[in-house]
């Protein structure tokens, strides 16, 4: 009786385990940022393909920030993670969206495991298949600083975010003056609002402000820097996720991973 028991639920194992391979999974849907939904889209791919689920891909259907109401913002961003070719697409049959709640924490206690697999690889690859790495096109040591300023869409709703003294900022540039002094350094600042509230990074020739600068043009900036000065910010995180340069991060609800510098 007990080996019968024990085949039985041996079975109902498998059968549960070939059911769920057979089912496809997708991101959950999301109508929130860039930054917050392509951080959704690769952490639910990685997390499905780690635990054997087949993920197909979902597009965007709405992202906020589009200020300018550009007709072909959705496609931007499409073409900027440069996934809806590289991965089978939705097809509404048998999809199960998987709350982003479910995963998180396993996603934010294993950074270092997910970002190191096959997989982020693919979703980097993917990313700079159809752009390039030279993207400042000059001889500079570029850092990019991404400083997250209140905007239109969550006016009075981002709490701490968008406080960080621009004091915090030019110390990290400080730290980072002195740890590449032999380089010729160049500081581009990207950032939302009035001119007025960036006066300490005025009048300097080793610094460039972009104020309310095209999203799409400032990702890729901060993925391509040298090195990355994030904010407490999706947009930030995942650029610092598939950047390959030197990661200055600024402490907020999601993990680090553990080569980055941590302020």
């Amino acid at each position: 009786m007990h080996n019968y028991l024990h085949n039985y639920f041996l079975s109902l194992n498998l059968n549960f385990i070939l059911y769920i391979s057979y089912m496809n999974y997708t991101i959950q849907t999301s109508y929130d940022g860039f930054g917050a939904q392509y951080q959704k889209i690769i952490q639910t791919y990685i997390y499905c393909k780690l635990h054997n689920y087949n993920f197909l891909y979902k597009p965007f259907a709405s992202i906020e920030h589009n200020y300018d109401n550009d007709d072909k913002y959705i496609e931007k961003a499409e073409n900027v993670i440069n996934l809806k070719n590289n991965i089978p697409n939705i097809d509404n049959n048998n999809i199960i969206e998987i709350p982003y709640h479910k995963i998180r924490d396993f996603l934010d206690n294993n950074v270092d495991l997910w970002c190191d697999s096959s997989h982020m690889a693919f979703i980097k690859e993917c990313y700079w298949s159809n752009k390039s790495k030279h993207y400042f096109n000059n001889d500079k040591f570029n850092v990019a600083i991404h400083i997250r300023r209140e905007n239109l869409h969550d006016k009075c709703m981002a709490g701490e975010r968008v406080t960080t003294p621009n004091s915090y900022y030019l110390n990290i540039m400080n730290i980072i003056s002195k740890k590449h002094y032999d380089k010729n350094l160049l500081f581009h600042i990207y950032s939302q609002g009035n001119i007025d509230n960036f006066k300490e990074f005025l009048n300097n020739e080793n610094i460039k402000l972009y104020l309310n600068y095209d999203v799409f043009e400032t990702f890729n900036a901060l993925v391509a820097a040298d090195a990355l000065v994030t904010s407490p910010s999706s947009f930030s995180y995942v650029a610092a996720l598939i950047s390959d340069g030197d990661i200055y991060f600024k402490k907020f609800w999601h993990n680090p991973r553990k080569n980055w510098n941590i302020s």
